[in-house]
């Protein structure tokens, strides 16, 4: 038995209706080929490295199934490649049995960061501490001046050097 992972990013733009139909659809082609699929879960809207046929979003979504051949492979990679809803897959082989995952909720980014990394400034301006914000200036500051004191210092060993 060899297992399979196929991860593969849908139009962000599409309807939740849209990219369930699309999930079947690729559910159903892969059951042509007599496998059994393992997970097939969505990750949700996420932010792409690089822009894919003008998209800065995806939505990711994993698939993990099994087979006893691998024939079907070749077949089952044109289908996505043609699939204009998919814009980009990659399909690997796992070396053991991935766990099986129920109600898995996806995850959805805010602002390009993911959800346990989003940083909300708060509402209110009366809750940040004005010494806070005063020490921020002034390490700002002074990292100014540092960078200043060590160029002159550069430029004088270098005004040395020449003489």
């Amino acid at each position: 038995m060899r297992y399979y992972e196929l991860l593969y990013i849908v139009n962000p733009n599409f309807e939740d209706d849209k990219v369930n139909n699309i999930i079947d659809e690729i559910g159903n082609e892969i059951n042509k080929f007599k496998v059994s699929i393992i997970n097939h879960n969505i990750w949700g809207k996420k932010r792409l490295a690089y822009p894919i046929k003008n998209n800065k979003y995806g939505i990711y979504i994993l698939l993990q199934f099994s087979a006893e051949k691998f024939d079907f492979l070749i077949e089952f990679e044109r289908f996505l490649i043609l699939n204009k809803s998919v814009i980009r897959h990659q399909l690997v082989r796992l070396d053991e049995e991935p766990a099986k995952e129920d109600n898995v909720e996806p995850v959805v980014e805010k602002d390009g960061l993911p959800k346990e990394e989003s940083s909300e400034k708060p509402k209110d301006d009366s809750k940040i501490d004005p010494v806070e914000e005063d020490k921020v200036e002034k390490t700002e500051k002074t990292e100014k001046v540092e960078k200043v004191e060590k160029t002159e210092e550069v430029e004088k060993k270098e005004k040395e050097e020449d003489k």
